[in-house]
């Protein structure tokens, strides 16, 4: 039996497995259900999202509209998608399905296009004095900030660390030398950095190649090569658009020598 075939039969009885899976993660406005799938949207993330199953022990079926999302999100790909939207995605179980759907969520509202958006509403009637522009320049980076936070799950990837208080929203590019706002929000144009690692990277002590392997400048003296254990820190997980803004961090911030 296809995939298609599947979406189209799955029985009415999954409903509530299916809204527990999208309530859960922020997607609570519907259902609303056509050719067999069940859509669901969200009052603070763009784009509607469509469930569906095959049975209640699955698999499960995740469509998506944001095409962002679908060219990121990292899960087996299944045709077809609902209708109007850019890919889906199969699920062997809930628990993946409900990762799925987290994941979906944390992306829409930390992908470049919706920061962005965010910020030109927040700042729309703000001028440009000296004082507005660091109001501007405050309202950014909390949203920018916060967009980092979803995108890496609260969490700094070389460290570990998850406390909030703990973790700096870093620039490769930085924010002065972006000449557009759509840079300076760019989600793929920052790290989620423990302080240590966010002193480093912004002093130009530390980068990383496009494998996501990090780079000491020769200037890291041994005590911070080792506070940072450096030894063991891990490859970041970096995607094509990283690349541009890492290569620019490399050229023009990072102490080579």
């Amino acid at each position: 039996m296809t995939a298609e075939t599947r979406l189209m039969t799955y029985p009415f009885a999954l409903l509530s497995e299916l809204r527990d899976a999208a309530n859960d993660h922020g997607y609570r406005i519907g259902p609303e259900e056509a050719a067999g799938w069940i859509f669901f949207r969200s009052a603070s993330a763009p784009a509607e999202i469509g469930l569906a199953a095959a049975s209640p022990s699955g698999p499960f079926f995740l469509s998506v509209m944001h095409q962002g999302v679908a060219r990121t999100l990292g899960a087996p790909p299944v045709s077809p998608c609902a209708k109007g939207h850019a890919a889906a995605f199969v699920f062997a179980t809930r628990d993946d399905l409900h990762a799925g759907v987290q994941a979906v969520y944390q992306l829409s509202v930390s992908l470049p296009n919706f920061p962005l958006e965010k910020y030109e509403k927040a700042v729309a009637g703000i001028g440009d004095t000296e004082g507005e522009g660091a109001q501007k320049f405050r309202i950014g980076q909390n949203i920018f900030r916060d967009a980092l936070m979803e995108y890496w799950n609260g969490r700094c990837p070389m460290s570990g660390i998850c406390s909030p208080d703990l973790l700096r929203a870093s620039h490769m590019m930085p924010w002065a030398r972006c000449e557009t706002d759509a840079q300076r929000l760019d989600v793929y144009n920052g790290l989620l950095l423990s302080a240590l690692w966010d002193a480093a990277f912004d002093a130009g002590l530390v980068t990383f190649d496009d494998d996501g392997k990090v780079l000491p400048s020769a200037h890291l003296e041994d005590a911070a090569q080792e506070a940072l254990a450096l030894n063991e820190a891990p490859r970041l997980a970096l995607r094509d658009d990283h690349r541009p803004y890492l290569a620019y961090h490399r050229d023009h911030v990072w102490i080579r020598n």
